[in-house]
């Protein structure tokens, strides 16, 4: 009975634990996430218009400057209607693809990570190469599979993002695989990607959640 006693203690402490780091997590994905976005409002329309390939649309190209610019006063239910009337009419162009991606991003700030996981997973099935906004949508993507609890799926997003190590997420991504690999259990996997992220000197705030993750996983 005392030995049962124990156990019950200890898988109640563990969850509790466990129930800190995911409140963490939460903190620092939805703060992570932010920064992409800005980063991603202040060059994605320019990254678009240097590429080529594809023709170019003067009405869906106003209503993507539309929608972002709504989006960059918060008003993101005017800037979602908007998208959504950009990515129904005009989904197989540059600016119907961006609405795409900016609907995931809506979509996870607003708690509905189905959604934002599915127009994520669309803009990565028409985009394939675009230097920010790619790995920025396989970064929200992993986001959002985490916000459903679906670890496995998340970890494959993150997998494919630090495979370009010169990508501008390849910090934050290489951060959520060593994280998203601990919590499934592989702790070797977490402990060699979080130590192989602090080699490369990263920036103090996502160093000192390496450090944290680390510590929690060498447990």
């Amino acid at each position: 009975m005392k030995s049962r006693k124990r156990g019950v203690r200890k898988e109640d402490e563990f969850l509790s634990t466990m129930e800190k780091v995911m409140k963490f997590i939460v903190r620092h994905r939805e703060t992570a996430i932010f920064i992409g976005i800005g980063f991603v409002l202040g060059c994605g329309l320019l990254v678009y218009y240097l590429s080529q390939g594809e023709r170019e649309n003067p009405q869906a190209e106003l209503l993507q400057t539309q929608a972002i610019g709504m989006l960059s006063v918060g008003r993101l239910q005017d800037a979602e209607k908007v998208l959504v009337q950009l990515t129904d009419n005009f989904q197989n162009t540059r600016p119907g693809k961006i609405g795409l991606y900016y609907l995931g991003v809506i979509k996870y700030h607003s708690g509905k990570f189905a959604e934002a996981l599915d127009y994520f997973d669309k803009f990565l099935t028409l985009q394939k190469r675009d230097y920010l906004l790619v790995p920025s949508a396989l970064f929200g993507a992993g986001c959002a599979a985490e916000g459903l609890k679906d670890y496995e799926r998340a970890l494959g997003y993150y997998q494919k993002l630090i495979r370009d190590k010169k990508s501008k997420f390849y910090l934050m991504g290489l951060l959520a695989y060593g994280r998203v690999n601990g919590i499934l259990g592989h702790t070797d996997e977490a402990r060699q990607a979080l130590n192989e992220l602090l080699k490369k000197d990263p920036p103090r705030s996502i160093a000192a959640d390496a450090r944290f993750y680390l510590g929690y996983f060498n447990k």
